[in-house]
């Protein structure tokens, strides 16, 4: 079926032109394709235009082209093109200009792999995006743009001369990053400042009324997110608290630009401002509350886990820089996923006089540490313990025994069997807390050769090995390898069991 119409022509000859890899059946294709998609509602005129829209076929008849990644943005640029991925969109607001005339603006987020940028549409433009229906998600590309500083970020306005095209044909979906990858869950927000969150609500206290400090009442409440093995407060004020203040249970959200703060005792909390957005992704999500010890990470809070307790350390006593006294204590905790060491402070340590190796223990409102050294999980300030809780099933054992062949950088606190390769060898070296006794040796099974690192009461330990013997070391890391091959070296936890194995 072929277009007519002096209009039709004249953007088909543009699009050949502009695109010489396209036949003329191909893009009467198209368009035939655009008005089906409209029920028919579209002339075939509009359709045309909304074909070379998508080719990026700009009305004056030159190609559209957006070369800046948006992380390349600075003030004071005119006739900016990019390129992004919707992010957020918020809602219009109408304002009166100084000298009476009416007028609109529209903000959004738009992102690409570089970066993130808020776009600016006024007035005509405002009405375009607003009557498109584009939410997060799309990829839009904005031509002839320009930037200027607020509140010390860039950002991009569009206004009359500016022009923006939705989902063009030559932006391949799999060039801008998802929606996804630019908001972070609870369990990984571990810094201040401005953060996109996504979690689900799992808890809401009332709000409650407070006065300013200009004699107003203003208006509070707070929702707990969950996501990513941790949870976090959203704090509502005034305006927030109406519109958010009955969500449910269960209810994925999106923040956009929500601001990280931290509380007196230490914790983050996310607080929700006149710049925030928040949109509800999804009702009636269930939330897996208890984390694995094997996905924990260094630098999450609000962490929940319930493990078994494998090993039972010591309590050591140490002085702080201001003179006082501390107490420091480990407990090696462990589930099917693997093993963690969990430190506990002061009047914590006092948890060693009721658990024992093999008792479960629920641990929330933790936050884990690591890098340099191994990763360990800590109380917060608002932490609690509860040993062998009613309700709360056994996690499984971690498992017993690697193959040398199996180990990778990182593990952490695993078990290995090998036989003997050389003599250790003994030596002194000096670290921070000063000179401390170290053995290195070999060790090897049938998948492959370890270089192990003994360090202290380990390293008199390891005198009397010799080649052939077989071995069993418990609760080692891999470190990362001194020259080639696997590098494995002792911890809090270690043990040498000598014998057994292949015999």
């Amino acid at each position: 079926m072929r277009a007519t119409g002096e209009g039709v022509e004249e953007i088909i000859r543009r699009i050949l032109a502009l695109r010489p890899g396209l036949t003329r059946e191909a893009v009467e294709r198209l368009i035939d394709e655009e008005r089906a998609k409209a029920a028919g509602l579209l002339t075939r005129e509009a359709a045309a235009h909304l074909v070379a829209s998508a080719l990026g076929v700009e009305g004056a008849g030159e190609a559209i082209e957006a070369k800046m990644r948006i992380g390349g943005l600075t003030s004071g640029l005119n006739d900016v093109s990019v390129t992004g991925r919707v992010i957020h969109v918020y809602p219009s607001r109408s304002f009166t200009r100084s000298d009476g005339r009416e007028g609109k603006v529209l903000r959004m987020l738009l992102g690409d792999s570089t970066g993130v940028v808020s776009v600016v549409f006024w007035d005509e433009r405002a009405d375009q995006v607003e009557g498109s229906g584009v939410g997060p998600g799309r990829i839009i590309r904005v031509l002839h743009g320009y930037t200027r500083e607020r509140y010390g970020e860039v950002e991009l306005n569009v206004g009359r001369r500016g022009t923006i095209y939705l989902e063009p044909l030559d932006a391949a979906s799999g060039d801008y990053p998802p929606v996804e990858s630019f908001f972070r869950e609870p369990g990984e927000i571990g810094e201040l400042g401005l953060v996109n969150l996504t979690g689900v609500v799992v808890d809401r206290t009332p709000p409650s009324v407070f006065i300013r400090r200009d004699g107003g009442e203003g208006r509070v409440a707070r929702l707990t997110l969950a996501g990513g093995g941790g949870r976090i407060g959203l704090v509502l004020w005034n305006d927030w608290v109406e519109r958010l203040g009955d969500v449910e249970e269960g209810t994925r959200l999106r923040v956009v630009r929500g601001r990280a703060r931290r509380r007196m005792d230490g914790s983050l909390e996310v607080h929700l401002g006149a710049d925030s957005g928040v949109q509800v992704v999804e009702r009636g999500v269930e939330v897996e509350r208890w984390m694995k010890l094997g996905d924990l990470k260094p630098g999450m809070r609000g962490v929940d886990v319930v493990a078994r307790v494998a090993e039972i350390g010591d309590v050591r006593e140490f002085q702080r820089s201001d003179g006082s006294r501390g107490r420091v204590a480990s407990l090696l905790l462990e589930d099917e996923t693997g093993r963690v060491r969990m430190t506990l402070w002061d009047d914590e340590v006092e948890l060693l006089r009721e658990v024992e190796v093999g008792d479960v223990i629920v641990v929330e409102d933790g936050y884990t540490r690591g890098g340099p050294g191994p990763l360990s999980l800590s109380l917060g300030s608002r932490g609690r313990v509860e040993v062998n809780p009613e309700g709360v099933e056994a996690p499984p054992s971690a498992r017993g025994t690697w193959r040398i062949g199996e180990l990778r950088e990182g593990m952490e606190n695993v078990s290995v069997e090998g036989r003997v390769v050389d003599e250790p060898e003994i030596r002194e070296v000096e670290t921070a807390r000063g000179p401390v006794k170290l053995a290195t040796l070999h060790i090897e099974d049938d998948t492959g050769r370890a270089r192990v690192s003994l360090w202290r009461d380990l390293a008199d330990e390891a005198e009397g090995l010799k080649p052939g013997d077989w071995i069993r070391i418990e609760n080692c890391s891999v470190r990362p390898p001194f020259r080639e091959g696997v590098e494995l070296s002792s911890g809090m936890f270690t043990r040498i069991i000598r014998g057994g194995g292949e015999g």
